[in-house]
């Protein structure tokens, strides 16, 4: 496995880090969520197998893959998310879980003692179950994922809460930013806390979700407001800045280093460009991400036009 301290070292284009989307099924219908068009019968039963997960997987570890986030829709609701999960920890993958924490249950939550995540990021987009609640639309979804968190706090796993800003929670931001700051000190742990704010349409095409970007005004007003927003901000320009000097992808390094596999097996250079894909149920790893991916076009590189769909670091 390669070490973090060592990764300066690797080629110029290497598989290190995977975002892999291995469901759009989900047990919540978030009014923001890009993915949930997909969540429907017909589409579910067209995503990957067990068998095919494994099989891929096995082809990421033989390249020299080192992280793994797995996630969804809602990664949980996969009836074979342990093995999937404990294969890849098996395989040596440091793996992160992107989950909406409402499936979460002492078997998992114990089985993550035994098999570690690198982390566990949780959305929590609202302060109060009714605010909650209106963003997810799933009744006694707040209560549930209350518990999630719990669960995870008394194992001492590592935890991320994330918010998407948006209009219908933006006077809530900072109040869920000093409840994490709160829960953490109860449990004497340290918490990571999350801000987004970028909606992306939906995997259709449809763009209803727009309603609830906020107004980039609003967006800086709440960065500006707060010294970790603001140093992130800061932190964020700086790297777009290096990136345009070198004339890399502004995505970070979106086919070079990071690639997303979606639910149905197509691999791309990332979750926010999927404009080309290479069939990972027809083809190999090696030959999509060494010959397939160089070729794709990116919307993000520092030479081309500005993006129309935009990368988020809130995806539940």
């Amino acid at each position: 496995m390669i070490e973090r301290k060592r990764l300066h070292l690797a080629p110029e284009r290497h598989p290190l880090f995977c975002q892999w989307e291995i469901t759009c099924r989900c047990n919540l219908r978030c009014v923001m969520c890009y993915t949930d068009c997909f969540n429907r019968p017909d589409m579910i039963r067209n995503e990957l197998s067990t068998s095919e997960i494994i099989r891929i997987m096995d082809e990421l570890a033989a390249a020299g893959c080192v992280e793994l986030c797995l996630t969804g829709g809602e990664p949980l609701a996969r009836r074979d998310f342990l093995d999937i999960y404990t294969y890849a920890k098996q395989k040596g993958f440091l793996v992160t879980v992107f989950t909406n924490g409402t499936l979460i249950t002492e078997r998992i939550a114990d089985h993550w003692v035994h098999y570690p995540p690198s982390m566990i990021e949780i959305s929590f987009h609202g302060l109060t179950e009714r605010s909650f609640e209106r963003i997810t639309q799933g009744s006694g979804s707040y209560a549930r994922c209350l518990e999630g968190i719990r669960l995870i706090l008394e194992r001492n796993l590592p935890l991320t809460l994330k918010t998407s800003g948006m209009t219908v929670n933006r006077n809530e931001i900072f109040e869920i930013k000093e409840y994490v700051d709160r829960l953490g000190a109860r449990y004497r742990t340290k918490i990571w806390y999350k801000f987004g704010s970028d909606i992306r349409p939906r995997l259709d095409g449809s763009e209803d979700v727009c309603e609830y970007q906020l107004p980039e005004r609003d967006v800086i007003a709440i960065e500006q407001a707060d010294p970790q927003f603001r140093a992130e901000r800061c932190r964020q320009d700086a790297k777009k800045e290096e990136m345009l000097r070198q004339g890399k992808s502004l995505c970070g390094g979106g086919g070079q280093y990071k690639f997303h596999i979606d639910a149905y097996g197509q691999l791309q250079l990332c979750s926010g460009n999927r404009l080309m894909s290479y069939d990972l149920r027809r083809g190999s790893f090696s030959e999509g991400f060494y010959h397939a991916l160089p070729s794709f076009a990116c919307p993000f590189k520092a030479d081309a036009p500005a993006p129309l769909i935009q990368l988020s670091a809130s995806h539940a």
